[in-house]
């Protein structure tokens, strides 16, 4: 047989080797193509080799060896030949087994599954227009400003819209998925950060009318400018009005969180600064800075809380005080976009402490663990919850 030749037999010997299968004859071929090489060392410079003239053997059809331009020295390898030749074929031979046995494609399908890479969420949203135009917005913008007559970033870069559609006309919804955030100026100069999962509903006539009303889903924090208008003959303050289904925060001037998210138990509205209203149905209670109410059904109740707490989440963090593994798996699941899978039974240990949202959903969960009470296991992107 011409080794040299017939590389495809060699390596068909070297997987029959891996598996036990080869027989007496094939044994001997691959030891005298072992024997047919000299042990001798082989030095490899700067550039190009051609390995099959070198090396006597189609193993490769080149070798490259690269030198990086920050390194000018001369870089040269000293190999021995017979145990490279030795090597490749082995390493040839056990990719051609991998590929029999299908091994190849369910090591790299496991692989992938393993290394999905989960990282935290950014800036990320969707502006609808009434004629049911969607917008995605820019990721690497800080937020997105609207005005009567335009649609623009925070930084001053333009966003084109139809000639026809006018801005103080449109219903707009701004949205963010999960693992998404995202900031708007509205028209009155009140400001509005959306949590991940969220939406916020402009109606088209809210530059105009008397009460400026906006319909929220998920979570947002608020600064709500004060604004006046000519209304029945006088100047007076326009109400900002924040819809959750049928529950209605009532606002005069104010910076306060709302969160209403449909796993939630309530909507809950964290006051800041100023005053609300907070109303379901025919009931009605005003709350003071410092103060959260729970809205749940047709009940209102209110506690003092660490406001920090409540507005953690725009401040890049993670705040839990005695809270639930469910609560706190439902946050970390919309920020970095996972399912959240529980398996046997769940513990009944309360958590509390700070971390980062910027930080690797791996360390995040690692400080979960260390209370002894949880632990975690990555499967693609879902995070698999175990006692």
């Amino acid at each position: 047989m011409d080794f040299r030749q017939d590389n495809r037999s060699i390596t068909e010997i070297a997987y029959k080797r891996l598996q036990g299968t080869a027989s007496d004859e094939e044994i001997e071929i691959y030891e005298r193509w072992y024997a047919s090489f000299k042990d001798e060392e082989l030095e490899l410079g700067e550039g190009y080799v051609d390995a099959t003239s070198q090396l006597g053997v189609g193993l490769y059809s080149k070798l490259m060896l690269k030198v990086s331009k920050e390194q000018p020295k001369k870089t040269s390898y000293i190999i021995h030949l017979k145990w490279f030749a030795a090597a490749a074929v082995l390493v040839l031979g056990m990719a051609y087994w991998l590929y029999q046995s299908n091994a190849l494609n369910k090591l790299l399908n496991n692989q992938s599954a393993r290394q999905v890479q989960i990282v935290p969420g950014k800036a990320k949203a969707t502006l609808k227009l009434a004629n049911g135009r969607s917008i995605l917005l820019q990721e690497n913008e800080d937020g997105l400003v609207i005005d009567s007559k335009s649609l623009k970033y925070t930084d001053g870069t333009g966003i084109v819209i139809p000639e026809n559609q006018l801005l103080n006309r449109q219903e707009m919804i701004l949205s963010t998925p999960k693992g998404g955030t995202y900031q708007v100026l509205l028209p009155d100069g009140s400001k509005v950060w959306l949590n991940a999962l969220s939406s916020i509903k402009l109606p088209a006539d809210f530059a105009s009318t008397f009460e400026r009303h906006v319909e929220l889903s998920g979570e947002a924090y608020f600064e709500v400018a004060k604004s006046k208008i000519r209304y029945q003959g006088s100047q007076k303050r326009r109400p900002f009005l924040v819809s959750v289904g049928n529950r209605t925060v009532e606002v005069l001037g104010t910076h306060f969180n709302i969160k209403s998210y449909a796993e939630e138990k309530g909507v809950k509205t964290t006051l800041l600064e100023g005053s609300v209203r907070v109303g379901t149905g025919n009931k009605y209670k005003v709350i003071s800075p410092g103060q959260q109410a729970l809205v749940t059904n047709d009940n209102i109740s209110t506690s003092t809380v660490d406001v920090e707490e409540a507005v953690a989440w725009k401040n890049g963090n993670f705040q839990f005080a005695d809270e639930d593994i469910q609560h706190v798996m439902s946050d970390i699941a919309r920020w970095y976009n996972v399912e959240v899978v529980y398996q046997g039974a769940v513990t009944k240990e309360r958590f509390g402490g700070t971390i980062s949202r910027n930080k690797p959903i791996t360390e995040v969960l690692a400080s979960l663990e260390e209370t002894g009470a949880v632990h975690f296991k990555i499967e693609g992107r879902s995070v698999i919850v175990m006692r």
